[in-house]
């Protein structure tokens, strides 16, 4: 049993890479625009298809595929900004949510009108893999976890370092006041939705190079996609990094843990042989986290409590 646990670590290692990435552009524009946006997750399905299209269709090579799907993804979010959510600025957060729970399901249908509803695969060369410390890594989750770190670090640099990080901060924590000190908020949020979509495709991107992709990608995500934003802390880029991290192992070592030793108290009873928790039950895992995060912190780890 023991000798699964390497693997578990990768699988769980990859699965918060691509929770990770995808979650930064959600808690950002959750943070700035003040609003839950599920058309997110569509946007990493968009991203998927655009560089099956690429890649598949066009044959073209996957990291050029990846890399320009991820920019016309990207110019796509700041299109739907300027066409739909630019007019809802001053609004109630409710409405805009309830807009982009709308666009997400145009997105969906406009894909399955598109591509059908068939399950793809992108045109990369089977391999396999190498053996680290007992687990299995193919070479497509080498390239996927290198990537994302590289993404993590460079939007680092990129929110410290650089002018454009700094407006954002501060369009964040006060958008009146940065527009009194004469940042361009409307620019900012443009730039925030192309990182955003951008990030959201790479992440699609990383499902498909792993495993598949189909429509319905996205609305199986989006539950683990809010939940490691929630977890982690509206607003807060590295909370989002440590929430995706914590779902990703709950999740999968949650399948394989044996509740049995917890609920016989270590042994002190005898009440069950045997708990585990179906593999078909596992995107049931984020509900149960998303409700307990809820109760008992709603601002998240890293998030602030309202008031301070």
């Amino acid at each position: 049993m023991y000798s699964m646990i390497p693997q578990l670590i990768v699988n769980s290692l990859i699965t918060s890479a691509v929770l990770a990435i995808i979650g930064i552009g959600l808690t950002m524009c959750f943070d700035i625009l003040k609003f839950g946006n599920f058309a997110h997750t569509e946007l990493a399905v968009l991203g998927a298809y655009l560089v099956f299209f690429f890649n598949v269709q066009i044959q073209w090579n996957l990291a050029v595929a990846m890399a320009l799907a991820a920019v016309l993804t990207g110019l796509f979010a700041m299109f739907v900004d300027r066409l739909v959510f630019k007019k809802m600025r001053e609004v109630v957060d409710v409405i805009p949510m309830i807009t982009s729970l709308g666009l997400s399901i145009a997105i969906r249908n406009g894909i399955r009108a598109i591509w059908g509803s068939d399950i793809r695969v992108y045109d990369v060369q089977l391999s396999s893999g190498v053996q680290i410390f007992g687990a299995h890594f193919t070479y497509s989750q080498i390239w996927i976890l290198g990537i994302v770190t590289v993404s993590m670090v460079g939007f680092h640099l990129l929110l410290k370092k650089t002018k454009l990080g700094k407006a954002m901060r501060a369009t964040s924590d006060n958008r009146d006041l940065a527009e009194a000190s004469s940042i361009d908020t409307e620019r900012v949020t443009l730039y925030v939705w192309f990182i955003g979509g951008s990030f959201a495709a790479l992440g699609g991107a990383m499902i498909g190079w792993d495993t598949q992709i189909d429509p319905m990608m996205g609305f199986m995500i989006v539950i683990p996609v809010f939940c490691v934003v929630l977890l982690g802390g509206i607003g807060n880029i590295y909370g989002v990094i440590i929430g995706a991290i914590i779902l990703g192992f709950v999740q999968n070592f949650g399948i394989f843990i044996d509740f049995a030793t917890l609920i016989n108290l270590g042994g002190l009873l005898n009440i069950v042989d045997r708990v585990l928790i179906p593999v078909d039950y596992k995107p049931v895992i984020p509900f149960v986290i998303l409700v307990i995060i809820l109760l008992f912190k709603p601002s998240g780890i890293l998030g602030k409590e309202k008031g301070k």
